[in-house]
């Protein structure tokens, strides 16, 4: 999938217009896109925010640093 396809779904089934590519330079994240994300890809909220406590602070710098994507390190998401 790419950032724009994303981008053009998104617009599509939730009537909001966001950019994914901007997350990655410019992150603004609200409350309002995370709930657009999870919902877009059926994960439930609260289990987003389990799943995001318990990544430690060394597994992202580790990640920074190697610039490893999270998402490879985390698959089971």
């Amino acid at each position: 999938m790419t950032q724009q396809y994303l981008n053009d779904d998104i617009s599509e089934k939730y009537n909001k217009s966001w950019n994914s590519a901007r997350e990655e330079t410019l992150p603004n994240t609200t409350l309002e896109n995370l709930y657009v994300i999870c919902s877009y890809f059926e994960i439930e909220i609260d289990n987003f925010f389990k799943i995001v406590r318990n990544i430690t602070d060394e597994e992202i710098d580790e990640a920074i640093k190697s610039k490893k994507k999270l998402s490879t390190i985390y698959k089971n998401i």
